[in-house]
């Protein structure tokens, strides 16, 4: 049986070592950091995702998790939409999940190396990139904490700002996670505990920020990202195999970033344990996953990178809080465009 060697425990990672391990691959995984932590993300899991778990045989990873059944978007504080969600979702923080699947790996005999990093020159054999976004130049930042005490007025929160947006989902334990992107303000200066507020504030979501100061926030909970390049579109013929958002990072409106992480760990488990197994070459192999990814991710990500504008734009806002408000707005249909 040829081993395989995954880099970065993130959900594709983490998800994919645990179903080649369980079917007898002997699998290293290297993660820089340490686990749990604390990421920014919306933690919201649509429908594949929960499946791909599933799919796995991880799916007791989600218990606990809210159920999500219900969306309200606010542009600059005014209701703008009020759905349900065409199919119900998950709620589940980072930081249990990824507990979750690494005490899951290591007991079924996963080599599980943290605060390692592992570093990849070249074409390697038997090496999966799960290492997470690429470093590129931007004027994003993305911030994330947890409250509890917070009411929400759906499942799923989503509020427009000048230039940034956050949203506010329900998690496991009657917690609530809030995150925001924004575009990065170098003139702000806080603490970390304090700068998810100030960027609510400058954005004009000032009565979200007043509902955060007025919850108790989780201790430690804080976290934030910067240089985030969205929905690219990566080349098929790639000699390396990249999953999750090493392959490309959706924006995070959609919710959806969980979700492709974890079916991308589905896609590639199965090439993967054939090559395990001889059946497949290596470069056989990295082919098929990266065709499959393409087919499943790349529409998702076309859709995504067209709308983003219309969350981010202050003109554009107003005009998609218009069409929201009259009833014309497609919903279902972007929301299966994007997911």
């Amino acid at each position: 049986m040829k081993p395989v060697e995954i880099i970065g425990a993130g959900l594709a990672g983490l998800a994919l070592a645990n179903a080649l391990q369980r079917d007898g691959v002997p699998v290293t995984l290297y993660e820089a950091g340490v686990l749990p932590r604390h990421r920014v993300c919306g933690e919201f899991i649509c429908g594949r995702g929960a499946d791909a778990l599933k799919s796995l045989n991880l799916g007791e990873t989600l218990a606990g998790a809210a159920l999500h059944q219900s969306t309200v978007w606010m542009v600059r504080g005014r209701e703008a939409l009020k759905r349900n969600l065409p199919e119900p979702a998950v709620g589940l923080s980072r930081f249990a999940l990824d507990q979750r699947l690494a005490e899951s790996f290591v007991q079924v005999g996963g080599q599980l190396h943290l605060r390692t990093r592992k570093r990849v020159t070249g074409r390697t054999t038997g090496t999966v990139r799960c290492d997470g976004r690429r470093a590129s130049e931007s004027d994003w930042i993305g911030l994330k904490l947890h409250c509890r005490g917070l009411a929400t007025k759906a499942d799923l929160e989503l509020h427009l700002g000048r230039h940034g947006y956050v949203g506010l989902s329900k998690i496991e334990d009657d917690q609530v996670n809030v995150c925001g992107l924004f575009k990065q303000r170098p003139e702000l200066k806080a603490k970390r505990a304090d700068l998810l507020g100030c960027y609510l504030e400058k954005c004009g979501l000032k009565a979200v920020a007043e509902r955060l100061r007025a919850s108790e926030i989780v201790p430690d909970s804080h976290c934030g990202v910067a240089g985030v390049e969205f929905a690219l579109i990566p080349e098929t013929g790639d000699s390396q195999l990249y999953l999750g958002d090493a392959y490309s990072v959706i924006p995070p409106f959609t919710g959806n970033g969980m979700s492709i992480a974890l079916e991308s760990a589905t896609l590639a488990y199965p090439p993967l344990l054939e090559y395990a197994h001889g059946t497949y070459d290596w470069a056989t192999c990295v082919a098929r996953i990266n065709r499959a990814q393409h087919a499943s991710f790349d529409k998702r990500l076309r859709a995504a990178r067209w709308l983003h504008p219309w969350i981010h734009s202050n003109r554009r806002q107003r005009i998609l809080g218009a069409i929201a408000r009259s009833g014309l707005l497609p919903f279902s249909q972007l929301y299966a465009l994007t997911h």
